[in-house]
C-alpha cells in the first residue's frame, strides 16, 4: 500500500493478484475496503483489520495473508497457506572502520608482545655474550695481527674483539638500535664478527624478514581496500550492538514474541525497546520513517526487507541498507483469514492450493513492479573485498620457531667458543711455561 501526496492510498501487490485470480476462478465479485484510519491509529494496522473483520458484516476477509498464531486461529477461520518465507533483518549497511590504528591492526596483541619480548631476548643474549667474552679475557686469546681497524671512539682495537665500551649500560642502546634497525629493514654494520653473534644476528634477520613481509602486506591491503565494520546477522549481535537498535511493530507475530518474552535474547531486545517506547510502532509508515534514519534494524519477512532495501536504493541511488542472513525463527506460513464460521473457506483453500502448485504466486512476488531492481545491494559478501584479518600468533609460529632454534644454536656456538678459547689460553700458558722452563735450564747450564 502506498500513500499519495493528497492522502489517498493505492493498493497493489501479489495479495491483490491472488484475490483477483480467485475471483476469476470461482466467479465472484470483490470490492476492496480500506482500513479505518482512526482504528489503525489506535490499534495498529493489523488489529484494526482484525477488528473490522470481526465486527463489520460487510467484510468477509482480509486481502493480505497472515502468519498464524494461536490468537488468530481462535478468532478467525483460515485457509491453507499461500506463502511461506523466512525472516530476516533489514538494517543499515555497516560503514568503514577508522584507519587511525591501521598500523597496529595487522598483528594481534599477542604477536606484538612476542615481538617485543624477542627484541629484549636478542639484545640480552648479545649483551651476555659481550660480557662473558670480556670477563674471561678472550679478546687477548685471538690472533688478530693481520686484522685490525681504526675506531675513533675506542682507539685501535682488534676487529674481532669486544670493545670495552660495550660492557657498560650504554651498549644496551647500541644493541637495541642494531636489532630494531634490522627489524625495520634499515640495516646497519655487523655488531661483532664472532660466530655466535653472526648466528644470532642471522636468525633474527630471517625472523624479521617474515615479520616485516607479513606486516607490510596487511598494512598495504588495509590502506587500499575498505575495512567494513562487522555486519549484524543475528538477534544476539543486534542486542550487543552499540550503534544499531531494534524497532518493532507490536501487532506482528515477531513483535509480540519480543514484547512478551520472559527470558533469552527476546527478553533482552524487549527490554531495550521498552526503555525507548518510540521504537514500538503500529503504523508501518512511521516505522519506515524511523528505519530511514539509518540507526535501526527491523525483523520481518524477507520480501519486505528486500523491498525496503530496493526502494531506498531507488530513492537515494546508493546502497544504504542491507538484508541479514535468515534469522533462527520458524519459517512463516501465511494464510488468508476469514470471518469465523465462513462456509466457503474450504473452497477458497482448494483454490489457493491450486494456485500455489502453479507457481504463479512466486512469480508475482519476484516480479512485483512496486519493487525496483537493486542488484548491487545484494552482491554476495564473498564476492566483495573482505576485511583484512589480523595475523595471529599461530600464523607466525614458524618464524618464532626459527628464532628459538637460532638462539639455541647461537648459545651452543657461544659455549663451544668459550671452550675453544679456554683451551687455547691453557695451551698458550703451557707453551709459555715450557719456554720459561727451557730458559731456566739454559741459564743453569
Amino acid at each position: 500500500m502506498t500513500r499519495g501526496p493528497n492522502g489517498t492510498f493505492t493498493y497493489s501487490g501479489s495479495s491483490l493478484q491472488i484475490i483477483k485470480w480467485l475471483a476469476e476462478k470461482f466467479k465472484f465479485k470483490m470490492s476492496v475496503i480500506p482500513i479505518n484510519q482512526t482504528l489503525a491509529n489506535q490499534l495498529g494496522t493489523h488489529e484494526a483489520a482484525f477488528y473490522q473483520l470481526q465486527n463489520d458484516q460487510d467484510i468477509n476477509g482480509i486481502v493480505p495473508c497472515f502468519f498464524l498464531t494461536m490468537d488468530r486461529v481462535e478468532r478467525f477461520d483460515f485457509t491453507s497457506f499461500i506463502w511461506a518465507e523466512e525472516f530476516r533483518l533489514v538494517l543499515p549497511r555497516p560503514g568503514e572502520e577508522s584507519r587511525l590504528f591501521a598500523f597496529i591492526r595487522p598483528f594481534q596483541p599477542l604477536v606484538w608482545l612476542s615481538i617485543l619480548v624477542s627484541i629484549f631476548v636478542i639484545v640480552g643474549a648479545m649483551k651476555i655474550f659481550a660480557w662473558v667474552y670480556f670477563r674471561h679475557d678472550l679478546n687477548n686469546c685471538m690472533d688478530t695481527s693481520a686484522d685490525r681497524k681504526h675506531n675513533p671512539r675506542d682507539g685501535d682495537v682488534k676487529y674481532n674483539s669486544i670493545p670495552k665500551s660495550y660492557l657498560g649500560l650504554t651498549s644496551i642502546g647500541f644493541l637495541m638500535i642494531y636489532v630494531i634497525n634490522t627489524l625495520t629493514n634499515q640495516g646497519g654494520r655487523e655488531a661483532f664478527s664472532r660466530n655466535s653473534f653472526r648466528i644470532l644476528a642471522g636468525v633474527w634477520v630471517l625472523c624479521a624478514m617474515v615479520l616485516v613481509n607479513s606486516y607490510t602486506g596487511i598494512v598495504t591491503s588495509s590502506l587500499t581496500t575498505p575495512k567494513l565494520k562487522p555486519s549484524i546477522n543475528s538477534f544476539k549481535e543486534l542486542a550487543e550492538s552499540k550503534e544499531v537498535g531494534i524497532v518493532i511493530r507490536s501487532d506482528t507475530a515477531v513483535g509480540s514474541q519480543i514484547l512478551e518474552a520472559t527470558s533469552g535474547i527476546y527478553k533482552v531486545l524487549g527490554d531495550q525497546v521498552r526503555l525507548h517506547p518510540d521504537r514500538i510502532f503500529v503504523d508501518p509508515f512511521k516505522l519506515n520513517e524511523k528505519l530511514e534514519t539509518g540507526h535501526f534494524a527491523y525483523p520481518f519477512m524477507n520480501t519486505f526487507t528486500v523491498a525496503f532495501v530496493c526502494s531506498q536504493y531507488k530513492k537515494e541511488g546508493k546502497c544504504r541498507f542491507k538484508v541479514s542472513k535468515p534469522l533462527p525463527i520458524l519459517t512463516g506460513f501465511y494464510s488468508s483469514l476469514h470471518k469465523k464460521g465462513t462456509w466457503y473457506t474450504k473452497t477458497i483453500s482448494r483454490g489457493l492450493m491450486d494456485l500455489w502448485e502453479s507457481g504463479l504466486v512466486k512469480f508475482w512476488v519476484n516480479h512485483l513492479p512496486t519493487i525496483p531492481r537493486a542488484d548491487a545491494c545484494f552482491v554476495s559478501s564473498k564476492l566483495r573485498v573482505s576485511r583484512p584479518v589480523a595475523i595471529q600468533l599461530t600464523d607466525l609460529t614458524s618464524a618464532f620457531l626459527i628464532l628459538g632454534i637460532g638462539i639455541g644454536l647461537a648459545i651452543l656456538v657461544f659455549i663451544l667458543e668459550l671452550i675453544y678459547w679456554k683451551l687455547l689460553a691453557m695451551q698458550k700458558k703451557l707453551n709459555e711455561f715450557q719456554k720459561e722452563t727451557s730458559r731456566k735450564k739454559l741459564v743453569a747450564v
